[in-house]
């Protein structure tokens, strides 16, 4: 059994689409509308410490690097209109990226994906 979930870019493409579309009703009922389009970068470096209570497992440390790219575009008016208003459009768009830097890579931590064949 594994526990980890492996990246499927068609998994995030289907993902994205889903929350363009479940979130185009929320963009739609703002009224306040942004001017220009945003970007945002990030980067995150995080280390992640477990200390098991059982003496049998082996206590695992996991040091990661992170980069996270967000879009936020400004709104765009349709020719909709309802209540004399007219309908408002946006999206948004992120993408992640994680790498780890520990030393000691062979060992499936559970904070990133880890595959046991290729050891990555």
């Amino acid at each position: 059994m594994e526990f980890v979930h492996r990246f499927k870019p068609c998994n995030l493409a289907i993902t994205t689409l889903f929350g363009l579309l479940t979130s185009s009703s929320l963009w739609a009922a703002d009224t306040t509308q942004q001017s220009e389009d945003e970007w945002k970068f990030t980067l995150k470096n995080a280390y992640i410490n477990r200390d098991f209570d059982n003496d049998a497992l082996k206590d695992t440390g996991s040091w990661s690097q992170a980069a996270s790219l967000f879009y936020k575009s400004k709104m765009h008016d349709t020719p909709l209109i309802i209540a004399d208003k007219p309908i408002t459009i946006g999206a948004d768009a992120s993408v992640q990226y994680a790498v780890r830097l520990s030393s000691d890579k062979h060992v499936a931590d559970t904070v990133l994906p880890f595959n046991k064949e290729t050891q990555s």
